[in-house]
């Protein structure tokens, strides 16, 4: 693990502390082990890279910060929460977490991008069209995809599209996978920049990336 000389903002509404604490993980799938004594800790208002050749747990990493695989042995910790049965939905109301493949069960992007502003568990969250378009102009989104249907829009987008959605939504943990996979190095490059600008507000972003030039700008990296 290395970790880059980029300067994380202080004007935060996250109080200073570990945001993502992983203690000793292992995850095991069958009798293969994926990941054994992994070891993170990421205080809020840091931008971090997880990379590795294919199958080394990257995205099962992931998908155990988010309670959908178990660990073997080991912990984890969001914002001072031990992940646990009794403790997971809360946890995942402090994160927003979007996959590489987005499958979502909406015809419309509109429908797709207000959602989550319906939930109970967003209530506090306020929902503007001037924000979102302001987010879309960041990541070099058109403006007119909100009106387009899901089908329309490449996954690409709707990944950037659901990034707009997180910003706006002002979780305290973003993770993502390969946010940049499907971009040119330019609209990387604005990827890479809209998460240090959330992370300057005070929000902690983990991404899994292949992209070398992407993790290169993330303050920590992490190489499996």
């Amino acid at each position: 693990m290395s970790e880059n000389n980029t300067e994380v903002g202080t004007d935060s509404t996250y109080p200073t502390r570990a945001m993502l604490t992983i203690d000793n993980a292992c995850i095991t799938y069958d009798a293969e082990v994926l990941l054994t004594d992994f070891s993170l800790s990421l205080d809020q208002g840091v931008t971090a890279c997880i990379t590795g050749q294919s199958g080394c747990g990257k995205t099962s990493l992931l998908n155990a910060i988010m309670g959908f695989v178990p660990l073997s042995s080991g912990s984890i910790r969001v914002g001072g929460t031990l992940l646990s049965k009794a403790t997971v939905d809360t946890i995942r109301q402090r994160i927003a977490w979007i996959p590489q493949e987005l499958a979502l069960p909406f015809e419309w992007v509109r429908e797709m991008v207000e959602l989550p502003f319906g939930l109970k568990v967003n209530r506090s969250a306020r929902f503007s069209e001037e924000r979102l378009f302001a987010c879309f102009d960041e990541l070099a989104l058109e403006r007119e995809l909100y009106q387009k249907r899901v089908n329309e829009v490449s996954g690409g987008q709707r990944q950037r599209i659901m990034l707009a959605v997180a910003a706006l939504l002002g979780k305290p943990l973003i993770i993502i996978d390969e946010p940049t996979s499907a971009l040119d190095a330019d609209n990387s490059d604005k990827v890479l920049a809209f998460f240090q600008r959330q992370a300057e507000r005070g929000a902690t972003v983990l991404a899994v990336s292949h992209d070398k030039q992407f993790a290169s700008g993330c303050r920590v990296i992490v190489e499996l």
